[in-house]
């Protein structure tokens, strides 16, 4: 049997959380693949078979796991006993693949989403399941769960007792009140703070000047005594947290030689309403997983009700956003070819304009073709992408589903662009073709225009998803609906925008579908 592990005396920490999962988007997916489970008993046997579905189902990977169309959980499973098998245990899951489960779960643990302890039950709260659903976004999901997290919590030892969250808003809107920023250098010594006392770090700052990481680093050695790596102090938790501030909606990055934070002035309402939200955590609640849990999943009637109310005011104005994009294309001096460049970067860990850097990867593309459309086309037409914005007009969050990823429309013509990075088959046709022909048909507010169009964009366009928007390209005019349907890989459809023929483009594609159609019925 083994021994029962000592748990250490807590002391001051930097904040932190879970490094290998960087993006916080991917929750959403993760939450998801795993929800299916909820009410099971997280042992040994019921613990395989939920990693082994998030190998099946994309989300962990192995180059030693190889998954087909055809491939099945059984298969899987004792190769992802094998690759898991040098991983130590975990946050009270033994070694293996248990504590890799517990690897993805650490952080909604911490956030309140989900209840994850070994040999007990799997619990969602009442927040995972509306951001599963999609009744609320990421952002609301992640700023509500924010504004109840507290640093000294059960899944952390730790002395810091207070919400990290709270003090950097209070610091932030302080600075913004004298016309300040936070440098990057300076967020990353606010990390260390031992009680999120606002005034006393707004003095620290005041009377510390850091130029760069190396006097950040030798500053928290000497003030903080720690004896952390440098990259895990200076890059690898800031970059995590910093992440979750973002997906949140409250924080802008800018860089002006130095990275520098800022409220996201966009959601200064919303924030403010946040920050008089009353939520106290007992001493039990702080150390007991279980009381935790059931405590972050309270008063969430309030905050639904503060949400919904703050909807209207996230929803982009096509005609106002354009303007936006040109101000951002000329503050950055962007033009095609740099446009392209960073299209193609997407991906990659290479970025062409390092304050787009911050922008989750499919936001980041839908961004990047919101900004080639308003390039080549001028403002001809409103540009509409149902993202959520900072005040700069940079995306931060998916908005609420049931839209389409980008809109482009006039008094005559409704173009709508759905993009995707999802290069998979089954997922193609699983999670995008339904959806975006529902998205087209289902938008009231441009019953009346005469002429529209539909692109779906991927990296790669299977055939069968050719196949699928081809179907519903006939049935639609055999309903006497008059769209133009056209399934671009990625590379295609910045071909043929570069050179201002989408429109021509779609109609061609459309009418040879329609042609091909009746060549074989005859």
């Amino acid at each position: 049997m083994a021994k029962e592990r000592i748990k250490r005396k807590p002391t001051h920490k930097q904040m932190a959380f879970e490094t290998a999962v960087r993006n916080p988007e991917r929750y959403i997916e993760i939450l998801s693949a795993v929800s299916e489970f909820e009410g099971t008993i997280l042992n040994d046997k019921n613990l395989l078979k939920i990693v082994s579905k998030l190998y099946l189902n994309g989300i962990v990977s192995s180059e030693e796991i190889e998954i087909t169309e055809n491939t099945e959980l059984e298969d899987i499973k004792d190769q992802v006993i094998e690759v898991n098998s040098t991983r130590r245990a975990d946050g009270g899951f033994p070694a293996g693949y248990t504590s890799r489960f517990w690897t993805y779960m650490r952080t909604p643990s911490e956030l309140g989403f989900v209840y994850a302890r070994y040999n007990e039950a799997f619990k969602l709260s009442e927040i995972c399941k509306k951001l599963i659903s999609s009744e609320i976004d990421e952002q609301e999901a992640f700023s509500i769960q924010a504004i109840k997290y507290n640093r000294k919590n059960p899944y952390r030892n730790v002395s810091n007792d207070f919400n990290f969250f709270v003090f950097i808003l209070n610091v932030l809107i302080e600075l913004k009140k004298e016309g300040k920023s936070l440098s990057y250098d300076q967020f990353i010594v606010a990390m260390f703070s031992t009680n999120g006392n606002v005034n006393a770090f707004l003095e620290l700052i005041k009377n510390n000047k850091f130029k760069d990481y190396d006097d950040v680093y030798e500053f928290v050695k000497k003030e903080y005594k720690v004896n952390t790596k440098f990259k895990t102090i200076t890059q690898d938790y800031p970059d995590v947290v910093r992440r979750v501030f973002i997906i949140s909606g409250f924080i802008s990055i800018r860089f002006t030689g130095k990275k520098l934070i800022q409220i996201n002035e966009s959601k200064l309402k919303y924030i403010e309403k946040l920050l008089k939200f009353d939520f106290k955590l007992s001493d039990s609640e702080k150390s007991i997983a279980i009381e935790y849990f059931e405590k972050l999943d309270t008063q969430n009637d309030e905050l639904f009700e503060l949400i919904t109310s703050f909807r209207k005011e996230d929803v982009i104005d096509g005609e106002q956003y354009v303007n936006k994009i040109y101000s951002i294309i000329e503050d950055y001096g962007i033009n095609e070819e740099i446009i392209i460049e960073s299209i193609e970067k997407i991906g990659t860990r290479r970025t062409v304009i390092d304050e787009f850097k911050e922008i989750p990867e499919p936001l980041k593309l839908e961004f990047f073709i919101s900004i080639l459309i308003a390039l080549k086309y001028g403002k001809e037409y409103a540009i509409r992408p149902n993202y959520k914005a900072d005040h700069i007009g940079k995306p931060y969050s998916h908005a609420p589903g049931n839209k389409g990823d980008i809109e482009i429309f006039s008094k005559e013509l409704y173009w709508l662009i759905e993009v995707t990075l999802i290069r998979n088959k089954t997922q193609q046709l699983n999670h995008e073709t339904a959806n975006v022909i529902r998205h087209l048909y289902s938008n009231e507010e441009f019953d009346d225009r005469l002429i529209k169009y539909l692109s779906f964009v991927a990296p790669t366009i299977h055939q069968d998803v050719r196949e699928f928007f081809d179907f519903s390209i006939v049935r639609s005019k055999s309903n006497n609906y008059d769209v133009n349907i056209k399934p671009y890989d990625l590379n295609e459809f910045v071909d043929v925008t570069m050179v201002s023929e989408n429109f021509d483009d779609m109609r061609n594609y459309t009418n040879n579908v329609i042609e091909s159609f009746k060549n074989n019925l005859n």
